[in-house]
């Protein structure tokens, strides 16, 4: 410590300036690796989970429309409202289809999700054909309790399976 005492008094200002200064660096390039890391956190949370989320969401109240609208359809008696609903229903099906695979894009490095998306698809795929090999043509054909016995038994577990995967 001697050789401190021994310095000038410019060479203990430049040397205490010094140490300052090369402190504040190491601050400044901790600070600047943490917002770094923050940014890329926050981008991945707003570019895949939070699409994921709203997805998601979207994914459950397309289902919703889709059951109301074959619930609708049974309720109905004149054939062009119930093809009016039924033309609702193929668009939605389109849409849910859509985000699945938006999903399983978005999606397909995560092995986790991905898994749960084969099932929501299989599921969903199962429903659908339900739906238009059966349920559907029931109700045009004016068997519309059997319609509703398949909507409210095996369609009613897929749909449940599909909003608590989704979920």
């Amino acid at each position: 410590m001697k050789w401190f005492l021994d310095l000038t008094t410019r060479g203990k200002l430049f040397t205490g300036f010094g140490l300052v200064i090369a402190l504040l660096a190491l601050v400044i390039a901790t600070a600047y690796t943490g917002i770094t890391a923050i940014q890329e956190s926050q981008k991945s949370l707003y570019e895949e989970d939070f699409a994921n989320a709203l997805d998601l969401a979207k994914l459950n109240a397309e289902q919703n429309r889709v059951r109301a609208g074959l619930l609708t359809m049974m309720a109905l008696t004149q054939r062009a409202e119930q093809e009016t609903w039924h033309q609702d229903v193929k668009e939605r099906a389109r849409e849910i289809g859509a985000l699945v695979q938006r999903l399983q894009e978005r999606n397909r490095d995560r092995a986790h999700l991905t898994r749960r998306l084969e099932d929501i698809k299989a599921t969903r795929d199962a429903f659908a054909q339900t739906r238009d090999t059966q349920v559907i043509p029931l109700i045009y054909a004016g068997k519309v309790e059997q319609a509703r016995e398949l909507s409210l038994g095996v369609q009613e577990e897929r749909y449940r399976k599909m909003r608590d995967l989704a979920d």
